[in-house]
């Protein structure tokens, strides 16, 4: 939960927000003082120093409440769109630049489309055949950076990425644009 006050949800920064590295899970947290949120990434995937505590900047927080307010974000409950945003905060803070995985991805055969910071995008699985819900945090020349919006994506009888994972993949994976992911939902 992201944080409750007298039964309601606050989803407003607070000045005692830190990140903070449990040694024991080996997680990272977002601290909130009487809750936490665990961060999905692997220890290995972080640049973060893991021997104290990161507090929440000004910056941190002006990037919270611009993503809070995206018109990307407006479709999701307050409490995954919270979720959604301190993973993007992760992922652009701490995360380790990643290899494009195309390899786990169909090619798209029809034209290639605009996509844009913020879109929806459906990434198809090559083995398992499973279409999922991505959210572009980053739109290269060449390669795009998504997200899993959703609980997991199967993409091979061994692997499989789980909600808030990221994946860098070339623009001919992209299964369904904006408008074709909308149709989707």
């Amino acid at each position: 939960m992201c944080k409750k006050k007298h039964g309601l949800i606050d989803f407003i920064p607070q000045a005692n927000w830190h990140w903070l590295f449990d040694h024991n899970r080996a997680t990272l947290t977002l601290n909130m003082g009487r809750s936490s949120i665990d961060i999905v990434y692997k220890p290995a995937m972080l640049t973060l120093q893991f021997d104290q505590a990161v507090f929440f900047t000004m910056e941190d927080v002006a990037n919270y409440i611009d993503l809070f307010e995206d018109s990307a974000l407006a479709g999701y409950q307050p409490e995954l769109r919270c979720r959604i945003i301190l993973h993007i905060l992760v992922a652009n803070q701490f995360h380790k630049p990643i290899m494009p995985k195309n390899w786990l991805f169909e090619s798209n055969d029809g034209e290639q489309q605009e996509i844009n910071k913020g879109d929806h995008v459906i990434l198809k699985s090559l083995v398992m055949k499973e279409a999922k819900k991505y959210l572009v945090l980053d739109n290269g020349a060449n390669f795009i950076l998504c997200m899993l919006i959703e609980k997991s994506h199967g993409l091979t009888v061994s692997r499989t990425f789980s909600q808030f994972q990221v994946v860098k993949v070339t623009y001919d994976k992209i299964s369904a644009s904006k408008a074709d992911y909308n149709a989707l939902c």
